[in-house]
Parts: structure tokens; C-alpha cells; sequence
């Protein structure tokens, strides 16, 4: 014999849990994902380092278009692909100035230690996964911008 009491019918008390009738909040935004901080960081490196093999065997000295290619290809196709968006990528300038100062100062630096011939590449390798694990990081604050009206962060 069925019930004639539906539960959701009944009243709550106060401080007690949602009741299954009740709205829930939207499933969470894609978009308040962070970046993978492992992949981003290893393919920027790992492109970093194919555009210096690739320049070892050019004849000409690479312009400055093909240095910033790869590594700039791979952090635009994590925002696309991940829609990492403007909120999220607001990381790229602190990673910029970052990797620009360890480029420099570390190019320097390295000339000393291990000669001029290799200061160049290694301080490009450290320089763009110093970006790139900025970048990452930084994708992760603010942590989400989408919440439900009343919800409180975790």
C-alpha cells in the first residue's frame, strides 16, 4: 500500500541538509578548470628544447619569430582547447616578465659557467618552462568566478 505522505512535501528543519527536491547548482563551469600544470609545463619545455635542436641545425641564425613559436603555439592551444579564459590567463604576464629576466640574467649568469655557446639554449629552456610554470599556476586564482547565488567556497 503506497504512502500518502510524500516526503518532499514535508518541512525541513533549519540547519538540516537539502532535501532531494530541492535545486541544485549547475554543474561546475569547464572553464574554472586550472591548466594541467604537468603537460603545460613538460610540452613547453619539450618545445622549448625541439626549437633549440631544430636552430642547432639551421645554417642561418633562426629569427625571432621561430625562438617563440613553439612554445608560444602550445600555451595558445591550452587556452583553446581547455578554454582557459581571460580570467585564467591573466598568468602569462607575470610568466612573461619572469621568463624574460631568467633568459637574461641566466644567460649571463651561464656564460660564465658553462661558456657562451650553451648559455643560450639552456637559459631559453629555463626561461620558457619558468613561463610556462607560471602560467599554470597562476591559472588556478582565482579558483572560480561562476558560483551559485548563496554557495560558499570550498
Amino acid at each position: 500500500m503506497p504512502d500518502d505522505n510524500d516526503p518532499r512535501d514535508e518541512s525541513v528543519p533549519a540547519g538540516a541538509p537539502e532535501s532531494e527536491g530541492a535545486p541544485l547548482p549547475p554543474e561546475t563551469d569547464p572553464r574554472d578548470e586550472p591548466a594541467p600544470f604537468g603537460a603545460v609545463v613538460l610540452l613547453t619545455a619539450g618545445s622549448a628544447v625541439a626549437v633549440m635542436v631544430i636552430s642547432a641545425f639551421m645554417s642561418d641564425p633562426p629569427g625571432m619569430r621561430f625562438l617563440l613559436g613553439g612554445p608560444i603555439a602550445l600555451v595558445v592551444f591550452e587556452v583553446v582547447a581547455n578554454e582557459v579564459w581571460w580570467r585564467r590567463w591573466w598568468g602569462a604576464i607575470p610568466g612573461a616578465i619572469g621568463g624574460l629576466a631568467c633568459y637574461f640574467e641566466g644567460r649571463a649568469a651561464l656564460s660564465d659557467l658553462v661558456g657562451d655557446a650553451w648559455s643560450h639554449p639552456v637559459a631559453y629552456v629555463a626561461a620558457w618552462t619558468l613561463f610556462a610554470a607560471v602560467f599554470a599556476l597562476c591559472s588556478r586564482y582565482p579558483r572560480t568566478l561562476s558560483r551559485w547565488p548563496g554557495s560558499t567556497p570550498t
